[in-house]
Formats: structure tokens, sequence, C-alpha cells
């Protein structure tokens, strides 16, 4: 099998099990992931690990887990749970008898870009994402950071800048590493303001909060 082939592989499983589990890409988020893991029944243990560790799938018999650093914002998350959802269903005889080690990623390049893939697939298709592009506008000659700070906001799904833009480049809507500078989350609050959280209000109001508690 060559890695293109692989790749449609991984692709087609994820719609498969999307269908199979009944996801609807809107309503996908951290609660449906944690029932489709129990579904699978595969246990979620969240640690807090260092910065670089998301997550490692891991299976002895019918004993399946995921450890999952629970430092990780909502978005890396949810994707770093549908990576390992891939190792589940294509790779676990080999992580079982040692002849891979999940998220080894330079012993194993092949195989956790597969996960990368399978993952991007499950949570947004990308037939979905290009009806989105092509609803908003979106071509090789108007993609800009302002364009894809919009894009991002207009997904349905909780997805991370990372996700969106390697999509644009998968689609070749922008050149590779075109947007490597870009530091989109202050873009997005020049254009649209703090989210909530940030504004010193909230802030206040979550300190008033605080302080009654003691």
């Amino acid at each position: 099998m060559t890695p293109s082939q692989y790749y449609e592989v991984c692709l087609q499983l994820a719609r498969n099990k999307r269908v199979e589990h009944k996801v609807n890409t809107a309503s996908l988020n951290l609660n449906v992931m944690r029932q489709i893991y129990r579904d699978e029944h595969i246990a979620i243990d969240q640690q807090p690990l260092g910065y670089r560790i998301r997550a490692a799938y891991y299976c002895d018999d019918e004993d399946c887990s995921v450890l999952l650093n629970s430092k990780l914002p909502r978005e890396p998350r949810l994707f770093a749970l549908a990576h390992e959802l891939k190792h589940h269903y294509l790779d676990r005889k080999k992580i079982e008898n040692g002849e891979i080690r999940c998220g080894s990623y330079n012993a194993n390049e092949l195989i956790e870009k597969a996960a990368e893939a399978f993952a991007a697939e499950f949570i947004y298709p990308r037939s979905e994402m290009l009806e989105l592009i092509a609803a908003i506008g979106i071509t090789n000659l108007t993609c800009t950071p302002e364009r894809v700070v919009e894009l991002k906001r207009a997904c349905p799904v909780s997805v991370s800048y990372t996700f969106v833009v390697k999509r644009l480049e998968w689609f070749r809507l922008c050149q590779y590493e075109a947007f490597k500078k870009v530091q989109f989350q202050k873009l997005e609050e020049r254009m649209f303001g703090l989210p909530i959280y940030k504004r010193p209000s909230f802030k206040q109001y979550r300190a008033r909060k605080a302080s009654k508690k003691k």
C-alpha cells in the first residue's frame, strides 16, 4: 500500500466512524467525544503532562486507554482524542505487540501523519469545509490572514488556527507556511474585540466571586 492509499484508507475510516457514531459536525464537542470513547471502551486518563505531549494510546489485551494532557485547550484536546481513535482502530495490534510506540513521531511519521489526517476528517470533513470556504468566498487570491480569521470563526466545530491553516494549505488556497509569523489570536482580537474572559469587567467579576467563596 502506498502512502497516498494509506491516507485514503484513514480518511474513509474517519467518514465511516462518523456515520457509525452518528457524528454531526456542529454538535461535536468534548462531551460527544467522551461518549464515543465510552462506546469504544477506551478509558481517558487526564494528567498534567509536558507541553510537547498531547496524548498517547495504550492497550493491553482488552484494556485500552488514552493518556490525555489535561493542560490542553479545548480545540487541541478534541483533536488529540480524535487522533488517538485512529491508533485504536488501525494500530492497536502493533502497539500491543510493541512494534510501534504511539506518539513516536520521528520513528512512525507516516502512521502519525495518517492519524492527523484521520482526526481532521473525523472532526470536520473536507467536503463540508470546502463548502464553507466557497460560501464565504475564499480563493487562492483572497486568502489573507483576515479571511483566515473569518473562516475560523465561521467553522461550526471547535478547531484551532493551526487546523484551519493546514487545511487551507492542503486545499492549495495558500502557500505552505505563508502564515507562519501571523499571530492569529491577536489579529482576531483586533478585528472583533477581546473575548469576554479577557475583558477587565469579567476579570473583576471573577475576582469578586472568588473572594466571596473564601
